[in-house]
């Protein structure tokens, strides 16, 4: 069977052709099991979900010129098995990051694969990798959890308790060519048209390198949970705003960004989830869209205005958050400027999870985190990922106690120590926030004693 691809896929596919050994848009999920698990089980566990989920026995390929995805039989996804008798952790580490490294062939095989490395009858880990053109993050989680629903099943002689499925992802692609062909698309774009008018093409983050010709997507990450007093203040100081955690830390980050460039207008992307009135329940597949964020600050710009500004802007946004940004550049007749991103240069993913008892959970912890699941005993692997697509990404995961900040950078143009020295930086300014909203954002000492003394001694020689 024979699908057309959404604009986000067909933005992927593109990137793909250029880049096809890349793997800086495979998105992963690696656990630790600690516990026995049944192999036979979960190859019949895998096959199950590959017969339920037709996106992991699809190719992607191009038909007459076109990017296509095709849709084959049970058997192009399964269980891979690698015995890794004895090994440390850090070797561990290391043939998980492979895993995660490994470029798809798209064109060849499935968009994702399982597999899973043995160290002893009770510890392995388990890595499903796809690329983000088959699905997002919330996927790339309800699939394996899928996987794990039913091993659970299986092992007990049973069947998963599934609900059918009433969509596939194609009816997505479908509902989105059917608003491209409407009136409300020139809305949408006029919308965009107006937030984007007249922004600064770049934002010109300090680096320590100058920018190369053409992006590489090389990347890195640094990852901290924040302290627990920081997130302790979360919840008050969204509540003194009137707005969502979320919306609170996303608001202190363009704090940030704006202390750190000085400059009074730029624009930050934001990750949100196209739908078009989609059900995606239960439906893997690539729904995430961009809605860029245009932010204006000045030298009497308070905590509170940045946050109110914020939480209107993505009111308005998420209304029109339907038309693909993959589309945007050229309906805006943005200039191609050699070795960055269209439009915007900085990402910031958030995800808020609940007491849902999923394998999301996990996540925020970060490394080594554990929680049962499937009668299983995991833990989570953290290894870098989906690193470099853009100068600068902060991807925020938050549970109800606690919040984790990857920070993922370009290594062409940022060393590490600049990157912690950020991260640092929003520590002190959600602290700052949480404490008085209606102060200056600028009258916020972002430096410590320590690194005022450093400064000091480079300025002068010393």
């Amino acid at each position: 069977m024979e699908c057309a691809l959404s604009v986000g896929q067909e933005a992927l596919w593109f990137i793909h052709r250029m880049a096809p050994e890349s793997a800086v848009y495979n998105i992963a999920w690696p656990m630790r099991v600690h516990t026995p698990i049944d192999v036979p089980t979960l190859t019949r566990a895998t096959a199950m979900a590959a017969d339920r989920h037709d996106v992991l026995r699809s190719v992607f390929t191009e038909v007459e010129g076109l990017p296509r995805r095709i849709i084959g039989e049970n058997g192009l996804f399964g269980l891979e098995v690698r015995d890794a008798p004895g090994i440390d952790d850090e070797e561990l580490i290391r043939l998980v990051s492979e895993e995660v490294a490994r470029p798809f062939q798209l064109q060849a095989g499935a968009p994702c694969r399982l597999v899973l490395l043995r160290v002893s009858p009770d510890d392995a880990a388990l890595v499903f990798v796809s690329h983000h053109i088959a699905m997002d993050l919330p996927s790339v989680v309800a699939v394996l959890q899928t996987i794990l629903d039913a091993y659970q099943a299986t092992l007990a002689g049973g069947l998963p308790d599934w609900e059918p499925l009433a969509h596939t992802y194609a009816d997505f692609v479908a509902k989105e060519r059917k608003l491209l062909d409407s009136r409300r698309a020139e809305a949408l774009v006029n919308h965009w048209r107006e937030v984007c008018s007249g922004a600064p093409p770049v934002l010109d983050l300090p680096t320590d390198r100058p920018r190369p010709a053409h992006q590489r997507f090389r990347g890195a990450s640094y990852d901290t949970l924040l302290p627990d007093d920081v997130v302790a203040g979360l919840v008050p100081a969204a509540r003194a705003n009137r707005v969502t955690p979320v919306r609170h830390l996303l608001a202190v980050f363009q704090t940030l960004l704006y202390r750190h460039t000085q400059q009074q207008d730029f624009i930050l992307g934001c990750a949100a989830t196209s739908s078009f009135g989609f059900d995606r329940k239960g439906i893997p597949g690539f729904y995430i869209n961009s809605i860029p964020l245009r932010a204006r600050c000045g030298i009497g710009t308070t905590f509170r205005e940045i946050t109110t500004e914020v939480n209107r802007q993505l009111n308005v946004g998420m209304a029109h958050v339907d038309y693909p940004f993959a589309l945007l550049p050229k309906a805006l007749d943005l200039p191609r400027l050699p070795g960055t991103s269209p439009l915007f240069q900085v990402m910031v993913s958030m995800v808020s999870v609940g007491r849902s008892r999923s394998l999301m959970e996990m996540a925020a912890g970060g490394h080594a985190s554990e929680m049962d699941y499937a009668g299983l005993r995991l833990s989570a692997i953290a290894v870098g990922q989906q690193e470099g697509q853009f100068d600068l990404t902060l991807e925020v995961i938050r549970t109800l106690s606690s919040v984790r900040c990857d920070f993922k950078y370009d290594t062409d143009l940022f060393d590490e120590a600049t990157v912690r020295r950020l991260a640092d930086h929003f520590v002190r300014l959600l602290r700052a926030a949480a404490t008085d909203p209606d102060q200056r954002v600028v009258d916020v000492p972002l430096t410590d004693e320590a690194e005022r003394a450093r400064l000091m001694a480079f300025a002068t020689g010393r």
